[in-house]
């Protein structure tokens, strides 16, 4: 009986050890390496697989404030917004080129109306992408 419990233990603890692991997230400065945040921002969240990476934060400004910061952010220095619009939701979304990967603005008012949520998603470009090849829109 105590080799079969033997036998159990150590294929649980191979199986274990051949799971497949979690996809390592990148680091914030390779998919967000110029991060514009939002006024009076505190964090909420950070999500990602293995390319891309997304923050969440809340901000007390209305939603129209915080879009026409980023509208006037996005005309100064390195970026470039390439598009605007409204998602299915009427959330505002801004797609922004840099020099460096690409980024996704999404704002929406925060869920109790206390301000907006903004989310900040980038990728991380590959060898390829950074040479001079532009982000599809």
């Amino acid at each position: 009986m105590i080799p079969t419990k033997i036998r159990w233990l150590v294929l649980a603890a191979a199986l274990a050890a051949c799971a497949d692991k979690a996809p390592k997230s990148p680091k914030l400065s390779d998919a967000l390496p110029n991060i514009p945040l939002p006024p009076q921002a505190s964090f909420v969240s950070r999500s990602g697989g293995t390319d891309a990476l997304q923050i969440t934060l809340h901000s007390s400004a209305a939603p129209e404030a915080v879009a026409s910061y980023y509208r006037a952010l996005f005309k100064t220095g390195k970026w470039k917004l390439v598009n605007e619009a409204k998602d299915a939701e009427g959330a505002t979304v801004l797609l922004v080129q840099q020099n460096g990967p690409p980024l996704w603005v999404r704002i929406h008012p925060a869920a109790d109306d206390s301000g907006s949520t903004v989310e900040l998603s980038g990728a991380v470009l590959s060898k390829i992408d950074s040479a001079g090849a532009k982000p599809a829109s």
